[in-house]
């Protein structure tokens, strides 16, 4: 009998922990384009001015280029857009990426921003050097589905910008974590609760 409580709450936190850890994958594909841009729909960028996937340029190694030759208010913006499917309706999830300059003429206006069903979530100035700079944003579901855009030379701007490791993740609610720290603690107890055979001491 003193045998069987340990086991089942050993079961039951194996259960929830690995629940956890389901709800925490990344819910966007290929966000690291490592070898490609698939899963993604790259709009209005200029190839044969390497805008688009490229093999190299990555944080690392691959990266999308969204520059496009033409820009101004008459011209939509390079974007690479991917429809994320799985999401839970009043759930929060946390979006985020890197991104760095490529070239461009200096503006102070936005030429960057991340967003959501059109709707812009993140954005920012052209940084002061070339490095890679991360983003990240809070997002609460409004349905099972949602686009998911990145868009440089925004506002009409004229710089363009590289994109790598996008990833949008759910946020665990308290009471899961809760349960994920008890159930850690149920392991630890069962180690360290059940008896030891083999010549090593008894619990």
């Amino acid at each position: 009998m003193t045998l069987i409580a340990p086991v089942f709450l050993s079961i039951l936190a194996f259960l929830v922990l690995t629940q956890t850890t389901m709800a925490q994958g990344n819910l966007v594909i290929n966000g690291g384009f490592d070898t490609d841009a698939s899963g993604w729909v790259v709009t209005n960028v200029y190839v044969s001015g390497g805008g688009g996937y490229q093999s190299s340029l990555g944080n690392p190694p691959g990266s999308v280029v969204l520059y496009n030759l033409l820009y101004g208010s008459s011209h939509p913006s390079p974007t690479a857009s991917q429809e994320i499917s799985g999401l839970t309706s009043g759930a929060l999830y946390i979006v985020s990426g890197d991104y760095r300059r490529i070239a461009g003429k200096n503006v102070t206006d936005i030429s960057f921003g991340v967003a959501l069903d059109s709707i812009y979530l993140f954005e920012t100035v052209v940084p002061t050097n070339s490095n890679w700079y991360g983003f990240s944003f809070d997002y609460t579901a409004t349905s099972t589905s949602a686009i998911l855009s990145l868009s440089a030379q925004i506002n009409g701007t004229d710089y363009s910008y590289a994109i790598d490791n996008i990833s949008m993740q759910a946020v665990p609610e308290p009471s899961t974590l809760a349960l994920s720290a008890l159930g850690g603690l149920l392991l630890a107890y069962r180690r360290l609760a059940l008896p030891r055979f083999g010549g090593q001491r008894w619990g």
